[in-house]
This record gives structure tokens, C-alpha cells and sequence, in this order.
């Protein structure tokens, strides 16, 4: 009987190692490279737990430990490592990070770029070498980067390795003037006339002008600190190649068409919808996921702004103000806020600096406002049906989210492309902005910069009231969420990616037949040729014969 037993254990042992060797065996090895950006980092991170069959290499910044705590994962068929091994090296990470918030949180991406991309060379260096010495010891099926990561194209033409991108969004072309781009603001809508496409180009070519003198010896400086290791990679990051480069990546977009449409569609995209894994997760019985659950079906409006957003004391105070209003006409209402460090402190010296007693009274009942210092699990928040309103700083990670979870949002946008976010969140009635488009010459001369705008309190109220009256905000974001689930996620992204490398990188037999055609026949200018150019000149060139002929006759 024992040896019966101790005969079955072993048969199931070793099918358990068998099954973990095919496995390994028929997996795709996979180096994934990611920034530790929350907002960069999550949806990378979700999309190689997906790929649970196949051997993941994660490659990121120390910085990825404060929000997911990797090294926890690890396991045979995942590995963690980190771009900076040295001790100080989560310091000066967390410093460059800082430093990078506060240049973006007063200037537009336009204008912050001399200032931005000098202090970006340490990180991207750091990144380079750390790929460079991966690369040259192993090697990997396929290669994925968040879109932020630079030159992963580059390193996949030097191996011939399939090459990956994910993206938040696939943001127009600055040179596309049949597209708004992200600093005039212009909606879809707008850039079909003829005076808004006017203004388009207007802008673009005074952006040139104006930024072009600054940036060209800033990027000389950034690509003469590139890299060049003896070796392999000795010639990848020259000018030369960045110019000539071919290199078609497989773009994985999160964002939904409806959202923000191209001008052209491109067989190297495709749009899934966020990378969000919609499992609910268990909620523990922590004070804060006993009081949310204790609330009423839509009756929270949950605030979260970013782990890189600031706000300053004015706009703190018209929030909370604004807040306080809103849930003393709305009894149904409660409000759950989550601050982070140097916003926390700004609340706590607004709330102290409150002169009216009743909307200090209403923030100190706890019962109807709790906030939170630090992070909380926003995507359990979000999953929750007393959730009703998401007060957002509108960055695309976090507006996707709430989207998903049929949440209608206010915007209270900070710097880069969250007031593109906000306005177009506007603009397909999935919320409110408490920011306002200013006028076309303010955005022209300011160059999209819209970092100091201001608001007031009885705009909070008014917005919110609109969006807790109004059914119809609801019925668009359901009719969101229907599109990105859709889309396929993270499930379809991985197909994509599995389809992607038995193709060898290569996708061109799928590529639409006008994308095929040279210049002059996607035009048609070879028609035009034909019918009318040619037409034409036989025409003047009869009729100047005949003209010379009766003026020959005359004169004879």
C-alpha cells in the first residue's frame, strides 16, 4: 500500500516538472522594458502577468518598488531586474523624477523640452547600457517597451527581433494638420473647417520658429551622450540611424478609436483598450474598504490626482470649498479623496485656513468625507458600484480606468496631455473639465502651456451637480466601457503579440492597398495626368497650331 502510494506521489512529481519544463520549452522568451512611472509601469506589469506561459524578463527602475512590489513575483518563469543595481540608486531615481515634475508642472511639453531632455540623458543612459548587457548574453523572441523607454527599435534591427510598443494613446503627428494635436486643443469636430485648420498650421509653424534655435543644440548634446559600447550595438545610436532606420514596431494602443481618431489607419497598430485586469480583487477589512462598502450605489465621488501632480494652495482651497458646497446641497453624497504627500499637507493648511464652519464641519465628519494620505488601491475603488463620480488629474492611464468601470469623470487636468484628455472627455460628454480652453491666441503665443489656469469654488459645485443630474454623461460611459471591453485587453494583446513573432516582426501582406501606392497614385495625380494635364496640353498645342496657320493664311 505504501509503496502504491509513494509510486503515485511520484508519477504526480513528475508530471509537475514536466509541465513546467514544456512549458518553458514551448514559451516565447520575453524582455519586457518599462520606466517606473506608475502610470507607465501598471499596464506593462499586467500584461506580463497575462503572459504567465512564457519566460518574462522585467526589466525597470528601482522606482517600480514603491508602487508594485516586483521582486514578490519572481519565479522560474519571471524575473525582475533593475537598470540601476547600485545602493543610492532608488534615491536619485526618486530625485530625477521630482526634478522632471517640476519642470513639467510649469511648462507645456513643448516648452519644457531644453529643460526636460538634458535632465533625461542620466536615466536614458543608465537604461541603454543595462539593455546593452542584457542583450549581448542572452537572447530574447521579442522585445516590449512602454512607450516612453528610447531607441528600442534600434536594438531590435541590430538582433532582427520582433519589436513591441505599448501606448496609452497614438497622439497625432505636430506635422499632420489634418489631425488637432495636442497643444491647440482642437477637437475633431473643429478641424473639418477651414479657419480651425488655418490656425492648425499657424501654430505649428510658430512653434517651429519659436523652439527650433533651442532645441537643435539640445538634441545635439543628447545624441552625442549616447552610448557607444565596442561591440554589437557600437553603431545603433548614431544620427545616421535614427534617420535611415526602418524598423516597423507592433503598437499596442489603449486607448478607444471613438476617444481620439487618426487620420490614417496603420496595420501596425492596434487598438485594445486598456491593459486593465478586471478581476475583482478582495477587499480586506481595512477602515477604508469597511467604510466605501458601507455606502449607498452611487453615492462617492472618489478623488485620486497622479503620483506626480501638485496642487497649489489656491487651487486646493477652491477644490475643497467647491466639495464642501456640493455635499452640503447633496445629502445622498459622500466624498473619498486620496492626497499624497505635499498635497496632503496643502489640504490640511486650506482646511485649517476655512473660514466658513460648515464646510469645515462637513470635512471633519467622517462619516460623509474620508481622506486618505498616500496610495490606496484605486482599481478596487473604481470596481465599486457606491463609486459614481471619478475626480481625476486626467492623466490617459487614470481616465482610462474609470472609464472602464463605468465612472463618470471630472477632469482637473495638471500638465502634459491631460488638459488634451480633458477637453475631449468634454467634448464626448464622458464628464466635466474644471479646466477651460482659453482663447486661440492665448493657446498660440503660450505654446499649449496651460500649467496655471485657475477655477473656482462654485465650478466645482456647478460640475459636479451636472454630472450627478445628469443621466445622460452615464450613458456614455457605459457605451466607453462597451467599446474598450470590446477592444480585447490584455487577453487579445497577447494573441497579438504570439501572432506577431510567428510572423517574424513582419505584418506588410496586411498592409491596406492604399498605404502600397506611391505619392502620385494615392493622390491620383497619375489620373489627373492622364484625363485632364494631358488633355490640356494637346488642346493648347492644336489650337497654337491652328492660330499660326490662320495667321499665315491672313497674312498671305
Amino acid at each position: 500500500m505504501l509503496l502504491r502510494i509513494s509510486s503515485t506521489l511520484s508519477f504526480f512529481l513528475t508530471l509537475c516538472v514536466l509541465s513546467i519544463f514544456v512549458d518553458r520549452s514551448i514559451g516565447l522568451n520575453v524582455l519586457f522594458i518599462c520606466d517606473g512611472g506608475a502610470g507607465h509601469l501598471t499596464p506593462l506589469f499586467q500584461l506580463a502577468r497575462t503572459m504567465k506561459h512564457h519566460n518574462i524578463t522585467f526589466l525597470t527602475q528601482r522606482m517600480a518598488l514603491v508602487y508594485i512590489d516586483l521582486d514578490s513575483f519572481s519565479s522560474p518563469l519571471f524575473r525582475p531586474v533593475y537598470a540601476d543595481n547600485s545602493t543610492d540608486a532608488l534615491l536619485r531615481e526618486k530625485h530625477d523624477y521630482e526634478r522632471g515634475i517640476h519642470v513639467m508642472s510649469n511648462h507645456s511639453l513643448l516648452t519644457a523640452m531644453p529643460e526636460l531632455v538634458p535632465s533625461m540623458i542620466g536615466i536614458i543612459q543608465t537604461f541603454l547600457y543595462k539593455i546593452i548587457e542584457i542583450l549581448t548574453h542572452e537572447h530574447f523572441d521579442v522585445i516590449i517597451a512602454g512607450q516612453m523607454i528610447f531607441g528600442t527599435p534600434l536594438f531590435c534591427k541590430t538582433i532582427s527581433t520582433p519589436c513591441v510598443v505599448q501606448k496609452a494613446a497614438q497622439l497625432p503627428d505636430l506635422f499632420d494638420f489634418n489631425s488637432p494635436n495636442m497643444f491647440t486643443l482642437l477637437t475633431q469636430n473643429e478641424i473639418t473647417q477651414l479657419p480651425y485648420r488655418i490656425y492648425n498650421a499657424i501654430f505649428t509653424g510658430y512653434a517651429t520658429l519659436r523652439l527650433l534655435p533651442v532645441l537643435i543644440p539640445t538634441f545635439y548634446k543628447f545624441f552625442q551622450s549616447l552610448p557607444q559600447v565596442p561591440g554589437l550595438f557600437y553603431n545603433s545610436f548614431t544620427l545616421k540611424s535614427f534617420l535611415t532606420s526602418d524598423m516597423k514596431c507592433l503598437e499596442l494602443i489603449s486607448i478607444p478609436q471613438s476617444f481620439l481618431t487618426l487620420s490614417y489607419p496603420n496595420h501596425y497598430q492596434k487598438y485594445l483598450g486598456p491593459f486593465i485586469d478586471d478581476t475583482k480583487i478582495r477587499s480586506d477589512n481595512s477602515a477604508l474598504s469597511i467604510w466605501v462598502k458601507s455606502k449607498p450605489i452611487s453615492s462617492i465621488i472618489f478623488g485620486a490626482f497622479g503620483s506626480s501632480s501638485l496642487i497649489p494652495y489656491d487651487r486646493m482651497s477652491n477644490l475643497i470649498n467647491g466639495l464642501a458646497k456640493f455635499l452640503i446641497q447633496t445629502d445622498d453624497s459622500f466624498l473619498l479623496l486620496a492626497l499624497r504627500d505635499f498635497n496632503y499637507e496643502t489640504y490640511k493648511t486650506v482646511l485649517k485656513d476655512i473660514s466658513n464652519n460648515r464646510y469645515r464641519q462637513i470635512f471633519e465628519d467622517n462619516d460623509r468625507v474620508r481622506i486618505e494620505q498616500g496610495y490606496v488601491k484605486q482599481k478596487w475603488i473604481l470596481q465599486q458600484t457606491s463609486v459614481k463620480v471619478f475626480l481625476t488629474h486626467c492623466g490617459m492611464g487614470s481616465a482610462l480606468e474609470g472609464l472602464y468601470f463605468v465612472k463618470v469623470i471630472v477632469c482637473m487636468p495638471f500638465n502634459v496631455d491631460q488638459f488634451a484628455n480633458a477637453v475631449s472627455i468634454e467634448n464626448l460628454k464622458l464628464g466635466q473639465s474644471l479646466f477651460t480652453r482659453p482663447s486661440l491666441l492665448q493657446t498660440l503665443f503660450r505654446l499649449g502651456d496651460f500649467t496655471d489656469y485657475t477655477f473656482t469654488d462654485e465650478s466645482v459645485t456647478r460640475k459636479l451637480s451636472t454630472v450627478w443630474t445628469n443621466t445622460n454623461y452615464e450613458t456614455e460611459v457605459e457605451r466607453m466601457s462597451l467599446e474598450m471591453k470590446h477592444a480585447g485587453g490584455l487577453q487579445r494583446a497577447v494573441q497579438e503579440i504570439e501572432f506577431f513573432v510567428k510572423l517574424n516582426g513582419n505584418l506588410d501582406r496586411y498592409a491596406p492597398l492604399p498605404s502600397t501606392l506611391p505619392f502620385y497614385q494615392r493622390y491620383l495625380l497619375d489620373l489627373l495626368f492622364i484625363f485632364i494635364v494631358l488633355p490640356l496640353i494637346v488642346t493648347r498645342y492644336i489650337l497654337s497650331i491652328c492660330c499660326k496657320r490662320r495667321k499665315k493664311t491672313k497674312t498671305d
